[in-house]
């Protein structure tokens, strides 16, 4: 986002700039209240994926997909929880790491992947290759899949 025009308009506008989306916003305000659960975090990724594959810009095909990422990291940390007051420490992947250590592998990639999304966000990664946005995308699919099978929140196939 640059210049002026990027912070023009209402919050409303400038939080969708940022692709913060009114779900998202919902979720966080659920969450602090301590309503959500691993379907809304799954609901969620499902929708940023969707973001991703129809992203204008291989930029925001990556900031989506590892988004799509982080919100299924959510739903395996609110699943493995249970009941749990306190949250470890960190950030999700490293969250996910001490509630699930099975899913370490998962931590490992994403941690990658995040400052690597970090350095596109802020443009300092010009001209992305296919490769590099198919492997964040791919990568988020899988981690998505496997919150499904894990919460048990499995999409309905008509």
């Amino acid at each position: 986002m640059a210049g002026p025009a990027a912070w023009t308009g209402d919050r409303r506008t400038r939080r969708k700039k940022d692709g913060v989306t009114d779900m998202t916003a919902q979720v966080r305000v659920m969450r602090r209240r301590g309503k959500v659960g691993p379907a809304a975090f799954l609901d969620e990724a499902e929708r940023l994926l969707e973001a991703s594959r129809t992203a204008a810009s291989r930029d925001d095909a990556v900031v989506f997909a590892y988004r799509a990422a982080c919100r299924a990291a959510g739903a395996l940390i609110e699943s493995a929880r249970d009941g749990r007051r306190r949250m470890p420490a960190g950030s999700a992947w490293s969250r996910l790491r001490a509630l699930l250590p099975e899913k370490e592998m998962w931590a490992r990639r994403f941690e990658a992947h995040a400052r690597f999304t970090n350095r596109v966000e802020l443009g300092l990664e010009r001209g992305l290759g296919d490769e590099a946005v198919a492997e964040v995308y791919r990568d988020a699919c899988l981690l998505v899949d496997d919150a499904r099978g894990e919460c048990g929140y499995l999409p309905v196939v008509a």
